[in-house]
């Protein structure tokens, strides 16, 4: 009779071992597929970054955009609104002390063979902007160029009376009030497929701070190598 319950209990004890090590493996993860898979973030980010060209680092920066074959991250504190319209993307900034309004970059792209030449837009920005004096805006104005990834930059900058182009707004009614104290910052890359144009405008302080995130984020932009 003791020898039937010690079979018993040695039956009894070796299940519970094996049921205790079976628990054991399963809270640690189990096999190499579990530890092989990627995380659903790393799967969503990884073709993104190919199709791209850029590395995690460059990703991390902000809002990685890719236009016209060409790549650039949107700094992280700027609000990016998306596309709307002719406009490819768009991106405000909150006001810095003293000023009351954000400032905002648009960024339109019209084709391979459209958007009127480099200079021809720098000039329709300028005709957008009046001096106090009545002094002339092109004399003023700040000009710059340089290369992103081989790519052509030219930069544009005046502060002023801001009058947003001769178009009235979407629904009629008179054009846009001038808006005094601002500064126009513009800028064409020409890239692969076509010009692209960064249209900076804002109370000028605000338009200042973001005038250099978006040098910045020109100066790094690349041509997309997929």
């Amino acid at each position: 009779m003791n020898t039937y319950l010690n079979i018993a209990r040695s039956r009894a004890l070796l299940a519970l071992a094996i049921g205790a090590a079976l628990l054991t493996v399963s809270a640690c993860g189990g096999g190499d597929d579990q530890q092989q898979a990627p995380s659903a973030g790393t799967q969503a980010k990884a073709p993104a970054d190919a199709a791209h060209g850029t590395t995690h680092d460059e990703a991390s920066h902000g809002n990685v955009a890719l236009l016209a074959g060409v790549v650039f991250a949107a700094p992280a504190n700027w609000l990016d609104l998306g596309s709307s319209g002719m406009r490819q993307a768009q991106y405000r900034l909150d006001p810095v002390e003293g000023d009351a309004q954000q400032a905002e970059v648009n960024v339109f792209y019209f084709g391979p063979e459209s958007g009127g030449g480099t200079e021809a837009n720098l000039q329709r920005w300028l005709g957008q902007m009046s001096l106090p004096d009545g002094g002339d805006v092109n004399a003023a104005a700040e000009r710059d160029q340089f290369t992103a990834d081989g790519m052509a930059v030219s930069v544009i900058s005046v502060d002023g009376t801001y009058q947003a182009g001769s178009m009235r707004p979407m629904g009629g009614g008179d054009k846009a009030d001038p808006e005094p104290g601002y500064r126009l910052v513009g800028v064409v890359v020409e890239g692969p497929q076509g010009s692209l144009f960064f249209k900076l405008t804002g109370p000028a302080a605000t338009a200042r701070a973001m005038e250099a995130d978006l040098l910045e984020m020109v100066r790094g932009a690349k041509k997309s190598t997929g």
